[in-house]
């Protein structure tokens, strides 16, 4: 069985290259999310002879304040990109200076995505799910892509919204010990799902194998939760996404 992460910062961990070595051996496929176009370019080459291992294009809503004029180097990338992420919106009071143009950036890579279609968007949301779900409605995104939401923490009512809308919800190990985690798992259609780790934000995880127990881990207390074995269905939801 194939475990795949769908949201990992392959490129922020100590041992990368010893990771993408192991992936091949361990079974796992992961999707190696960036913060911006330079470290993609540079993790492109990294990966470029792992097939495990898919390289996602993004620039991170918390960079945009400083970063702003790097929409260029991202639109240059996109038509080539299957894969994209991290992107998004961040409202927490830290980054809410910038909310005109993470909105901006953020409807602009959406509108492009969903012209050119058949991409994994993986999606940052922090405080702003309202905002995020609006742009993907607006643009019909969901219709000819598979949106992602990373680490969902949206309402009750926003989480039936994007459901409504077709989103998948990417699912860690952290989001299984809170209350509201633990709601927002029990509601997500079990087609819609998929797992991530997050790595190295939520723990230090050291070596391929350690991403794989997490993920391991991660969909036992989902099954758990839920009462019923997903470990199939998370695997054959990562696979269609993926593909």
């Amino acid at each position: 069985m194939i475990l795949y992460d769908t949201h990992c910062h392959l490129d922020l961990m100590p041992r990368m290259k010893d990771i993408i070595e192991e992936s091949l051996k361990e079974e796992l496929g992961i999707i190696a999310v960036t913060t911006t176009p330079k470290a993609y370019k540079k993790e492109i080459e990294y990966c470029k002879d792992n097939p495990n291992i898919k390289v996602a294009l993004g620039l991170h809503p918390q960079l945009v304040k400083d970063r702003y004029d790097e929409l260029s180097i991202v639109i240059s990338n996109i038509y080539n990109a299957k894969y994209i992420g991290e992107v998004g919106l961040d409202f927490n009071n830290h980054y809410y200076s910038s909310k005109e143009k993470q909105i901006k950036m953020f409807s602009e890579i959406i509108k492009i995505c969903s012209e050119l279609g058949n991409k994994l968007i993986s999606i940052h949301s922090v405080k702003s799910a309202e905002y995020v779900l609006r742009i993907l409605e607006e643009f019909k995104t969901t219709s000819n892509n598979h949106c992602v939401l990373h680490w969902f923490t949206g309402s009750k009512n926003q989480i039936m919204k994007a459901i409504e809308l077709g989103c998948y919800f990417s699912v860690n190990k952290k989001m299984l010990n809170t209350k509201g985690g633990r709601d927002l798992i029990k509601m997500i259609p079990k087609n819609k799902l998929v797992v991530e780790t997050d790595a190295p934000f939520i723990q230090e995880i050291q070596f391929g194998h350690d991403i794989y127990e997490q993920l391991y881990q991660t969909i036992k207390g989902i099954s758990k939760l839920r009462d019923e074995d997903l470990f199939k269905t998370i695997e054959e939801n990562s696979q269609k996404i993926i593909r």
